[in-house]
């Protein structure tokens, strides 16, 4: 592929792009240090926190003055570091470190139950906890893979946060009461395309969107959100690109500061990117309410009662 070539460390992520601005770097309006985006008085919780875009979400939802931030892994050790680099960012904000594995229902049961009463209520979910394959390569097909490995990554990628997000609005429903908050899955542009060796990585990341969608209509008081969080130099980027992969974790905490404001409810249900320049989106609103935009769809053409609306010059 041409775009993998190249040199220009913006061509992979301009052909995915909805605004005019393309976004690589933290900017005003969604910048932890505007005052718009404080997160005071908020309770979050981060899975997958212990490096890379889920460290940064961390790092930047304490930079906001998070009132509390849950941090989950598998790493202690790691999980503790990010624990005291959060402390020193925002000594005035709880931290509660949990060790778990995103998969385990037991292991979310106890978490939530620490959660529960070490913290509060959890006002924003994170999702962010996720795999891709390792292999040599790092690209197995269908085929050359055995099976339980490849739908180990649809596990990961998807019953995780499935189990989160249940336990998320299970701090209402089971009193009782219409769960409200901000819940955020962390997707990929992989989402949006297919290439050889990805099948299950793309397939688990389009169910994170597609997540999002049903819990938009099913939970009216959730704002949900599926987020790209841009190319960032993780142990997931692929090596053909990791020359592009130049975005900072923080923008993806900056986004989601974003995203947990009232400024945000237009895009409730979408899948977005990282890259794309909230302020441009704003100006679209009404646009992208009318016309459904920015959902995942697998089917280039306009379905309805009539059929496909073919004009007459292709016929």
């Amino acid at each position: 592929m041409e775009t993998f070539a190249s040199k220009d460390v913006d061509a992979f992520s301009r052909i995915m792009q909805f605004t005019p601005t393309l976004r690589r770097a933290v900017y005003e309006a969604i910048s932890p240090k505007n005052p718009q985006n404080s997160a005071s008085g908020k309770n979050v919780l981060i899975t997958g926190a212990t490096r890379g875009i889920g460290k940064g979400i961390a790092m930047t939802w304490a930079q906001a003055g998070a009132s509390g931030i849950v941090i989950t892994g598998r790493n202690k050790a790691a999980l503790d570091t990010t624990a005291e680099e959060i402390k020193n960012i925002s000594p005035d904000t709880k931290v509660l470190a949990v060790t778990a594995d995103a998969t385990s229902p037991e292991d979310a049961k106890k978490l939530w139950s620490e959660v529960r009463f070490g913290m509060g209520l959890i006002d924003v979910l994170i999702c962010n906890a996720g795999v891709h394959f390792e292999s040599d390569d790092g690209s197995p097909r269908v085929g050359d893979i055995d099976p339980e490995r490849w739908f180990s990554v649809l596990s990961t990628n998807i019953f995780g946060p499935h189990l989160h997000t249940y336990n998320f609005l299970q701090q209402y429903l089971s009193e009782g009461k219409a769960p409200i908050g901000t819940v955020v899955l962390i997707s990929s542009g992989a989402a949006l395309f297919a290439r050889p060796g990805g099948s299950a990585y793309s397939i688990s990341k389009g169910v994170n969107a597609r997540q999002a969608e049903a819990l938009h209509i099913e939970y009216p008081g959730v704002r949900a959100f599926s987020v790209h969080p841009g190319m960032v130099d993780t142990d997931m980027a692929m090596a053909p690109v990791r020359h592009m992969a130049i975005d900072p974790p923080e923008l993806a905490g900056s986004f989601t500061l974003y995203l947990s404001t009232p400024k945000a409810d237009f895009l409730r249900g979408k899948y977005l990117s990282v890259n794309w320049d909230v302020t441009e989106m704003e100006a679209r609103a009404p646009e992208i309410k009318e016309k459904g935009l920015l959902k995942l769809t697998f089917l280039n053409a306009k379905l309805g009662p009539g059929g496909h609306p073919f004009e007459t010059a292709v016929l």
